[in-house]
């Protein structure tokens, strides 16, 4: 009985982390001619998670934020991409890889033409939402809100 419900627990957050629909493109706002540059391509803008780093010779401790890779679900070359600068993909569905010493999560995105996709994965980029919004986000499998859920 204790092997079945760890083997439970245990597929349980995998299966629901698949099941996840994909994070999709957040309603346009002002300002988005900045970063929208084709109609035809996508866009994707991580806020990826912080991460601490000792520097010896300061001798002080900084956070820095991490790099992240793309890919199409469907294979094919993979990109990196740098936090909060946004990456110009074809439209399609794509997995955002994260892997960090406490962080490694794949991430299903939908990129639409002429849209930005924006994910956050940082407490401190992630916006205030309003009770309005609520049932069109995607959370993670800890609760927190990644994204606006793919159309």
């Amino acid at each position: 009985m204790l092997l079945a419900a760890a083997t439970l627990s245990l597929t349980f957050p995998l299966h629901a982390q698949q099941s996840t629909p994909p994070v999709g493109p957040r309603p346009p706002k002002a300002g988005d001619e900045k970063i929208v540059k084709s109609p035809y391509r996508g866009y994707l803008r991580v806020f990826t998670p912080e991460r601490e780093v000792y520097i010896p010779l300061a001798e002080i401790f900084v956070w820095e934020n991490s790099n992240y890779r793309v890919r199409p679900e469907s294979n094919g070359k993979t990109q990196t991409g740098f936090h909060r600068r946004p990456l110009a993909l074809d439209p399609g569905i794509y997995v955002v890889e994260i892997r960090e010493d406490n962080y490694d999560a794949d991430i299903r995105v939908s990129i639409k033409p002429g849209r930005i996709t924006s994910v956050w994965l940082n407490d401190s980029d992630r916006p205030k939402f309003n009770n309005s919004v609520r049932l069109i986000l995607v959370r993670d499998a800890y609760g927190d809100v990644i994204g606006y859920r793919g159309s």
